[in-house]
């Protein structure tokens, strides 16, 4: 009797455009992709399964195995389409400048940028910054991450940055808009409707760049916010609490942990993992932490004690002392670097307590607020909006960005003159 032939798909319509697709299966292949992509976005990747995208199609698991090997292989072609678009999205960047010119330009790609966000915000929210490692060993966006970075850097090489470094500017360009839009995406922040949004992000990305640029141009931009705008923020401020001292093996084992999620992401790591990282046996492992869950909970806990006293020092910062406060910032991201990172993926985030969660970033949401309640935002920026990118600065350029390598006093330096150059130019 011969070989059993492959009944779970069909070659000739994996490729979208293979000619030899049918207009019928050619339709069900893309409600499969469409259906799947919400159901990413919605429950992440790891917390999605192939009978969910399956129910979300209206269609059989089998029939999601003619088209596809698994949920991987959709999410596998989703990357790719979304990363097609960002390597021409970076070659559209205009012409940029102190002027009114160089402002709608990239107020111009920006929105472009809120639209590829929208379109492929499946794939984007699986990470905090594009190409950065997730632990999705379904793809692979280094080399397309690299291409972007190169691309923009090369852009910025032909105008005066004013003594910021290109990578730094680049690194700015990329980041800081997917992670504003990421919290647009999620409705993590209050934010303003995204038109406001997209004006007041030009504003704070072109005096970063350009901190001369002229008010007048920055006022011109449509939906610019007017002066009157503020930040609400009716929540208490949090009250601090002690960090329990660990016993040094514990101590040990948190601390490898959250450097393991952070390089290789959470789904990615395993407990004999940490105990290896930890050198320690996997039965002595179990007896300080019973599981993989507990070690993030209790990072966790530790995270946000540790936040909400630092943050609470911010809003009595003065231009002094920032600096100092920045650093300290620096040296809690890359210790919990990786738990800060498990908050931002919502299918982690659900194996945690949620008020530990919210009251860990709305501890700094809640100081920045405060700060920038203290000082003149520039013209036609949204103070809800100005929150938004303040956090993604301290959320993503502590990172190397191709510059120089810095130590911890190199990049708090980096964040306080980005924030110099837009936010707090009062201060």
């Amino acid at each position: 009797m011969g070989a059993t032939p492959d009944k779970l798909r069909r070659p000739g319509y994996a490729p979208p455009a293979n000619v030899g697709v049918g207009r019928r299966g050619l339709h069900t292949r893309e409600r499969i992709l469409a259906s799947a992509a919400k159901v990413f976005l919605a429950n992440g990747f790891h917390g999605t399964s192939l009978d969910t995208i399956a129910k979300a199609a209206k269609a059989s698991r089998a029939t999601v195995y003619q088209y596809f090997a698994g949920k991987e292989d959709i999410f596998r072609e989703l990357s790719a389409t979304s990363e097609r678009e960002v390597l021409a999205h970076g070659e559209r960047l205009g012409a940029l400048g102190p002027t009114a010119d160089g402002v709608e330009a990239l107020h111009e790609w920006l929105a472009e940028w809120a639209d590829l966000y929208d379109a492929h915000a499946a794939v984007f929210a699986e990470f905090p910054g594009i190409g950065t490692p997730t632990g999705l060993s379904v793809i692979d966006a280094g080399a397309v991450a690299e291409a972007y970075r190169l691309e923009v850097t090369d852009r910025l090489r032909r105008v005066d940055l004013g003594g910021l470094d290109v990578h730094d500017g680049a690194a700015a360009l990329g980041r800081i808009p997917h992670m504003v839009n990421l919290y647009r995406c999620r409705a993590m922040l209050p934010l303003p409707e995204r038109s406001v949004l997209t004006s007041s992000l030009t504003v704070a990305l072109q005096l970063m760049l350009f901190p001369d640029t002229p008010d007048d141009a920055l006022r011109a931009l449509p939906d610019a916010a007017p002066p009157t705008s503020d930040v609400t923020d009716d929540d208490p401020a949090p009250v601090p609490a002690d960090v329990v001292p660990l016993s040094p093996i514990a101590h040990d084992v948190l601390s490898v942990s959250s450097t393991l999620f952070a390089e290789r992401g959470y789904y990615a790591v395993g407990m004999e993992d940490i105990a290896a990282a930890a050198d320690v046996s996997r039965a002595t492992l179990y007896r300080y932490f019973s599981t993989k869950e507990n070690i993030l909970a209790e990072l966790t806990r530790r995270a946000v004690l540790e936040i909400e006293a630092h943050a609470a020092a911010l809003p009595g910062t003065a231009a002094a002392t920032l600096a100092g406060w920045m650093l300290g910032y620096v040296r809690f991201h890359r210790e919990y670097r990786g738990v800060i990172r498990a908050w931002f993926d919502g299918t982690v985030a659900d194996q945690l307590n949620d008020a530990a969660v919210e009251h860990g970033i709305g501890a700094v949401h809640h100081a920045v607020a405060a700060l920038l309640a203290s000082v003149d935002l520039p013209p036609g920026i949204d103070a809800r909006a100005a929150g938004a990118v303040f956090l993604a600065v301290l959320g993503r350029m502590s990172e190397p960005t191709g510059a120089p390598t810095r130590d911890d006093e190199g990049a708090a330096d980096l964040m306080v003159t980005l924030l110099r150059r837009s936010l707090l130019r009062s201060l």
